[in-house]
């Protein structure tokens, strides 16, 4: 019987393929992980919630006079003796932001009253809603305080150098 010949050349070692398997398995993996990312960012589920969606569940009258907003709503109770805060959970549901110079239009639908208006346009404030505002029963209109401090932590300090520091 003969014997069979290698096919490698003498002195070189046979190859060895598990490092090669490894980094395509790796680049599969990755690859995997970018389509996915990509998917679920081009087709966002129900529970995705954007600003076209949040503009969405707004409305219109929010699109053509003002901003559309997440209203937050929970509870604060403040024991005195002994001490203590507590805190409900929040309730969040779409709402909008109102710019002053339609206030005329929640006046017309009966939603504020002059005296309103003064008492806000006092203060420096504006209106903002949340619920149906085409639902009289449902919307709940408040005089709300734009909080410039608030956006600070989201703007870089130094405009020219708008690199997020590590």
């Amino acid at each position: 019987m003969a014997r069979r010949r290698s096919t490698t050349f003498a002195g070189t070692p046979p190859r060895d393929d598990t490092s090669l398997k490894i980094a395509v398995a790796g680049a599969i993996f990755i690859l995997g992980i970018g389509v996915g990312l990509a998917i679920s960012t081009l087709n966002p589920t129900v529970r995705t919630v954007d600003v076209t969606r949040l503009e969405y569940l707004a409305g219109q009258f929010c699109t053509n006079f003002g901003y559309a907003a997440v209203v937050t709503t929970n509870r604060i109770y403040v024991t005195l003796n002994p001490y203590n805060v507590y805190v409900s959970q929040s309730d969040s549901q779409p709402g909008c932001v109102v710019l002053p110079n339609n206030w005329n239009q929640l006046q017309q639908r009966q939603l504020i009253t002059g005296e309103d208006i003064q008492r806000c346009r006092a203060r420096l404030n504006t209106f903002g809603y949340a619920g149906n505002i085409d639902d009289p029963q449902s919307v709940k209109v408040d005089c709300i305080y734009e909080s410039k401090d608030a956006q600070a932590a989201f703007l870089p300090q130094n405009p020219q150098n708008t690199q997020p520091t590590p």
